[in-house]
């Protein structure tokens, strides 16, 4: 165990994925005959995950798939502190088996901050959560160059992510973002491309869930997040 380094002026509300009631909790099952099992990047605690129902495999980031469902990670599961010296760790390692939540009672942190009855966004790129009010997933734009009747495009302008769904001018309408090479600026689309040219392409950046904010965070701060009140 590691030496205590800090000493807070204010003990803390809860923890990230801790549980914050003693309301019912609903956990996502896996389709397979097996448990979800963390993927080879492993999860982290305390936010939202994407589940491959295909693999069973469970990843931060989308793994840009259509056979994909979501859920919270809790604290409360078997973990592996792997860091040399490390006392504490927030990730579940690859190939552990892992519980994921449809519903309950948990602690979130919210880097922007929170605000009661807002619905809970997760992020694409590590599902990260926002608050924000329904129908208000932020977007991002990128100039896109398209090739008729291909699923590869190139793009500028800042980072882009599996799983993000994407429109513009000669992208099918639906379509989103299988993979992407960030080295060479390029991207999977889901489906072809309709027509051929550079394109302003907007991006959504965070997924809209069930989930809804039950306490007031300030930037950094945690709040209660649950499905039922």
């Amino acid at each position: 165990m590691a030496f205590q380094t800090s000493v807070a002026t204010q003990q803390s509300p809860g923890i990230e994925g801790g549980f914050c009631g003693a309301n019912p909790i609903f956990t996502l099952t896996n389709p397979d005959e097996g448990m979800w099992v963390a993927g080879s990047a492993g999860v982290t605690i305390g936010q939202f995950a994407w589940a491959n129902t295909a693999n069973g495999q469970v990843s931060s980031a989308h793994p840009g798939v259509a056979t994909v469902r979501y859920g919270f990670v809790h604290r409360d599961q078997p973990a592996v502190i792997t860091g040399l010296l490390s006392g504490t760790s927030n990730l579940v390692v690859a190939g552990q088996g892992i519980d994921l939540l449809e519903d309950g009672p948990v602690w979130a942190r919210f880097a922007a901050g929170a605000t009661i009855g807002h619905k809970v966004y997760m992020s694409y790129a590590d599902g990260s959560v926002v608050s924000a009010v329904t129908g208000a997933a932020a977007t991002v734009t990128r100039s896109v160059t398209t090739t008729n009747a291909s699923t590869t495009i190139s793009y500028t302008g800042g980072a882009i992510y599996a799983g993000q769904p994407v429109s513009g001018t000669g992208i099918p309408a639906g379509a989103y973002i299988v993979s992407v090479n960030a080295t060479a600026g390029t991207a999977v689309l889901s489906a072809a491309a309709t027509a051929s040219g550079t394109v302003t392409g907007t991006f959504t950046t965070n997924y809209e869930t069930a989930w809804s904010v039950r306490s007031t965070a300030g930037n950094g701060e945690l709040a209660k997040i649950s499905v039922r009140g």
